[in-house]
C-alpha cells in the first residue's frame, strides 16, 4: 500500500509548468499593430503603446495628417505637414509654403499644446489551425493530441484609454506627461485558463489555452523635451499567492466513481506582475523624421507555490501528504529595438528587432522534485531574436481618383525562430519557426452630429505560419524508478499550425 502511495504521490507531483502568453503576446493588441505584424516601437503613438512602449503615449510623434483639425476645418486636415522641432511647419520638397497660411499655422500649433485623451476599443478574433501527426497512436496519446488541440478559435475584446493629466495639473512648462491603460480579455469573460498539464502531453506554446489570460498594463509617459524625447514607466499586473487543500474521509474505490469528501481550502491571492519601461527620441533630416525607439517588458508569470494538499483515507486513516505547485502563464524579458522612417505626411516604414530571455525559464517547485526523484533533466529553451517590419502609406497620394479619401493602408512582415529546443526526449513543448504576413487599413470620420470628436476606424489582418517541424524521439531513459521516457506512449512526430487574426477597433481622440 505504501509503495502504491508513494508511486501516487509521484504521478500528483509531475505537474509541469507551460509556459505562456497573454493574447496580446501571442496575436496582438490593437488592429494597427496587427497590421503592422508588431512593428513600431519607435512610432507607436496611441493606446497600444501601453503594451508595445510606454513612452508612446506622449510620443513626439502624432499623426496629424487625418487627426489634425477636423472638427473646425476640414480643409486644414488635408494642407498639414509635419512640424520642425522649433514647432512651425515643414515646406514640401519645393520648398514651397503658400498652402498653409500663418492662420492655420497657428491653429495647429495651439492646438498641439492643448491636452488631448485618446479612447480604443477592439475586437480581436483567431483561429489557430494545428497539424499534430505522431507516426502511431493510442488512446493515450489520442487524449494528449486532444488537450493540445482544443480551444484554439476565440476571440478578445480589447480597450484602452490615454489620460493626459494636464487636464487637472499644471506641468513645468506645459509638458505632455500622460497615463496609459490597456486590457485585452477573453470575449467569454475568461480571466485565466490555467493550462498546468504533464509534460508529456503535447503543449502547442502561444496558443489555447496557453494565450488565455487576462492582460492588465498601466503606465505614464512624459514628454521630457518637446517634439522630440519621451519616457515611460509601466506594470503588466497579475497575480499569485499559496495556498492549501485538505481533504478526510477520502474512499479507495476501484470503479473510479466520483466522490466528495470532507475538505478545505485556504487560498492567499496576492498582486504580481512586471515592470515596463520604454523611451521614443525623434530626429529631422531634411525635412525627412527619423524616430527610434526602445521598449523593455520585464519577466511575468502566475506562482502558485506552496500549494500542498493532504488527504486521509477512510480505511485505515493513512495520510496522503501532497506537495504541488502552479507555474503558468509565463512570459520572458522582452527587450525591442526599432527605427521608424517618416519620409513624408504619405509614407512610414517602421523597422524592429526584439530580444526575448526564454533560458531564464524553470519548473516549478513540485517539478524540481519529481525530476530530481526520476533523474530527469530539463532542456533549457533557446533565447531568441525576432525581426518586424512594417509600412504604412496613404493611397490617396499615389492614385488621384481617392487623393481626397481619408484612408491609410498597412503592410507588415515578421520572422520569430523557436524557443524550444527539440524535443527528443520526454517533454513535448511544441513551437516553431514562425513567419507572418499581415494587411491593415484606416478610414477616418468626421465629427458629426453623434460624435464630438473625429473618429478612426481600424482594420487589421495577419496570416502565421507555423513551419513544419519534425521531432525525433531518443527513447527510454531508465532509472532507478521510473522510465523518463515511455517508448510506447512518446512517438515520433510533426506538426505545423496556421494561425489567422483578424481585428477591427475604433479610437477617439479628444
Amino acid at each position: 500500500m505504501k509503495s502504491i502511495l508513494k508511486y501516487g504521490i509521484l504521478v500528483v507531483a509531475v505537474a509541469v509548468s507551460p509556459v505562456s502568453a497573454e493574447i496580446a503576446e501571442s496575436f496582438g493588441l490593437g488592429p494597427r499593430m496587427v497590421g503592422f505584424s508588431g512593428a513600431g516601437v519607435a512610432s507607436v503613438s496611441d493606446w497600444t503603446a501601453t503594451f508595445y512602449n510606454i513612452a508612446g503615449v506622449t510620443s513626439p510623434y502624432t499623426d496629424r495628417g487625418f487627426f489634425g483639425n477636423q472638427g473646425s476645418s476640414q480643409t486644414a486636415a488635408g494642407k498639414i505637414k509635419l512640424l520642425r522641432d522649433d514647432g512651425s511647419l515643414q515646406s514640401n520638397e519645393k520648398g514651397s509654403t503658400d498652402a498653409v497660411d500663418k492662420k492655420l499655422e497657428a491653429e495647429l500649433l495651439a492646438e498641439t499644446n492643448k491636452p488631448t485623451h485618446e479612447l480604443g476599443m477592439n475586437y480581436l478574433f483567431q483561429a489557430s489551425l494545428p497539424t499534430l501527426a505522431p507516426s502511431r497512436t493510442n488512446a493515450k496519446i489520442a487524449k494528449n493530441m486532444d488537450l493540445a488541440t482544443k480551444n484554439m478559435v476565440y476571440g478578445a475584446v480589447q480597450l484602452g484609454l490615454i489620460f493626459d493629466t494636464r487636464t487637472l495639473f499644471n506641468t513645468p512648462k506645459n509638458m505632455p506627461i500622460r497615463m496609459g491603460l490597456a486590457i485585452s480579455l477573453r470575449d467569454n469573460g475568461t480571466v485565466a485558463t490555467v493550462n498546468d498539464t504533464g509534460a508529456e502531453t503535447y503543449n502547442f506554446l502561444r496558443l489555447g489555452r496557453e494565450a488565455q489570460r487576462i492582460l492588465i498594463m498601466t503606465g505614464i509617459g512624459a514628454q521630457v523635451w518637446k517634439d522630440r524625447l519621451s519616457v515611460g514607466l509601466g506594470f503588466n499586473t497579475f497575480t499569485g499567492g499559496k495556498g492549501s487543500f485538505n481533504m478526510s474521509d477520502v474512499q479507495i474505490d476501484p470503479t473510479g466513481k466520483f466522490q466528495t469528501p470532507n475538505a478545505q481550502t485556504q487560498m492567499d491571492l496576492t498582486p504580481a506582475g512586471a515592470p515596463t519601461a520604454g523611451i521614443q527620441y525623434r530626429h529631422n533630416i531634411k525635412n525627412r523624421i527619423l524616430l527610434a525607439g526602445l521598449s523593455w517588458r520585464g519577466e511575468t508569470y502566475m506562482l502558485m507555490d506552496p500549494l500542498d494538499a493532504g488527504a486521509t483515507t477512510q480505511l485505515l486513516q493513512v495520510d496522503m501528504p501532497l506537495r504541488l505547485s502552479i507555474l503558468d502563464f509565463f512570459s520572458p524579458h522582452t527587450f525591442t529595438l526599432g527605427a521608424t522612417y517618416i519620409h513624408d505626411d504619405s509614407l512610414k516604414i517602421s523597422l524592429d528587432t526584439e530580444f526575448q530571455w526564454w533560458n531564464r525559464f524553470e519548473v516549478n517547485g513540485a517539478r524540481k522534485i519529481y525530476m530530481s526523484t526520476v533523474g530527469m533533466s530539463f532542456q533549457k529553451f533557446n533565447n531568441i531574436f525576432l525581426v518586424r517590419l512594417g509600412a504604412e502609406a496613404k493611397p490617396g497620394k499615389y492614385i488621384q481618383k481617392i487623393q481626397d479619401l481619408p484612408l491609410l493602408a498597412r503592410v507588415g512582415f515578421s520572422y520569430t525562430p523557436a524557443f524550444t529546443p527539440d524535443q527528443t526526449g520526454y517533454s513535448n513543448f511544441l513551437d516553431n519557426d514562425k513567419i507572418a504576413y499581415s494587411l491593415g487599413a484606416s478610414y477616418f470620420l468626421n465629427s458629426n452630429s453623434v460624435v464630438k470628436a473625429p473618429v478612426e476606424i481600424i482594420f487589421g489582418f495577419q496570416h502565421q505560419i507555423w513551419l513544419s517541424r519534425s521531432t525525433v524521439k531518443s527513447g527510454p531513459v531508465l532509472t532507478t524508478t521510473l522510465p523518463v521516457s515511455d517508448p510506447v506512449n512518446q512517438p515520433d512526430y510533426k506538426y505545423s499550425v496556421h494561425v489567422i487574426v483578424v481585428s477591427l477597433g475604433a479610437l477617439v481622440k479628444f
